[in-house]
């Protein structure tokens, strides 16, 4: 068996992936997922950063959004997070009031045992269970 090239996406990949805005792109993208025996890696921060933009700039919906990145995911070849963004997706979708990237922070915490989450966010020590207020 053929070892596995690696290679990864930034967040400009993942946002034209699911929003299939610029034709022109989309068809290139096509290309690279046709390609071989390539491993894709998605670095977390693309992640955060690409659900950012959607919400900020393009006002999508948190349904839309994760339904979108996780159809991405499931790509094959594509490697990221899994258990990192197992734990964000549902309590992103469940906690309006923690914003993804709070979401990402709770799960950091709990998956490397390091809890409680120090935090001066109210809303954060308040809706995430783990959490804490300093002050």
């Amino acid at each position: 068996m053929a070892l596995k090239i690696k290679e990864s996406f930034d967040t400009n990949i993942i946002l034209r992936l699911m929003l299939k805005d610029i034709p022109g792109q989309c068809c290139r993208l096509q290309d690279l997922f046709m390609r071989a025996n390539i491993q894709y890696h998605v670095a977390d921060l693309a992640i955060t950063e690409a659900v950012y933009v959607m919400e900020s700039n393009y006002r999508l919906s948190r349904e839309k959004i994760v339904d979108g990145i996780q159809r991405l995911l499931l790509f094959p070849g594509v490697n990221y997070n899994q258990e990192l963004f197992r734990r964000v997706f549902p309590m992103y979708l469940e906690q309006p009031k923690l914003s993804f990237n709070d979401c990402c922070l709770v799960a950091y915490a709990a998956l490397n045992e390091a809890e409680p989450l120090w935090t001066f966010d109210r809303d954060l020590a308040k809706v995430s269970g783990t959490a804490k207020l300093l002050g």
